[in-house]
């Protein structure tokens, strides 16, 4: 009888393997273009930043199967990359933006990004990404993470639960309703559409 994955909290010792599993699960959107080094600064960051938390799928000895991570305050976590972490993220940044100046049009958009959903009276969580390794998915490993992510949220009292999604994965968006998100709303970011989903958590 094979045992499932243990869960964790998400933690600054998964950075690395998040960040890597990120890139993998995500190749050619902007957050994977800015490269391993800034996505590893940004799994550091979130586990202590205001309102950051999340949940690690390992098996023994310690392999990273899958993560989700989400935050009640986008705008804090930014906030606090650009500063504390600012050592750590400017020499990969400026890299990436030598290399393909464009990027740093997109960075500002992501610094914006907080000023397109403005906060509810009662904050509700953001899910920001939730990867599972390649050769594990469809093994249920996703609905998991997902599931102790809404339980936490509930145990925070937060009203709902929201993600973005692009409007061309279509499989991202299939899992979301499956799980009883509704899209809400369509905008614009990095150029391309994408869809606002959100799921009501019951008290």
């Amino acid at each position: 009888m094979s045992v499932g994955p243990t869960l964790l909290s998400l933690d600054v010792t998964h950075a690395e393997t998040a960040a890597r599993l990120h890139m993998e699960g995500q190749p050619g959107t902007f957050l994977t273009r800015l490269g391993g080094e800034v996505l590893t600064v940004l799994y550091r960051t979130l586990p202590s930043s205001a309102g950051g938390f999340g949940y690690a799928a390992v098996a023994q000895p310690q392999e990273l199967l899958g993560f989700v991570s989400a935050t009640t305050q986008v705008g804090s976590l930014f906030w606090e990359m650009g500063t504390r972490r600012l050592p750590a993220l400017l020499p990969p940044l400026l890299r990436r933006f030598v290399r393909n100046p464009a990027l740093a049009l997109l960075a500002l958009q992501t610094v914006t990004y907080p000023l397109l959903h403005p906060a509810d009276a009662v904050p509700a969580a953001e899910l920001l990404s939730i990867m599972v390794r390649s050769d594990l998915r469809g093994e249920g490993i996703g609905a998991l993470l997902l599931a102790a992510l809404r339980a936490e949220c509930q145990r925070r009292a937060l009203p709902a639960l929201e993600v973005t999604v692009a409007a061309a994965n279509s499989g991202a968006q299939r899992f979301y309703q499956r799980h009883g998100f509704v899209c809400t709303r369509r905008f614009v970011l990095y150029g391309q559409p994408m869809y606002r989903y959100r799921a009501v958590l019951s008290p």
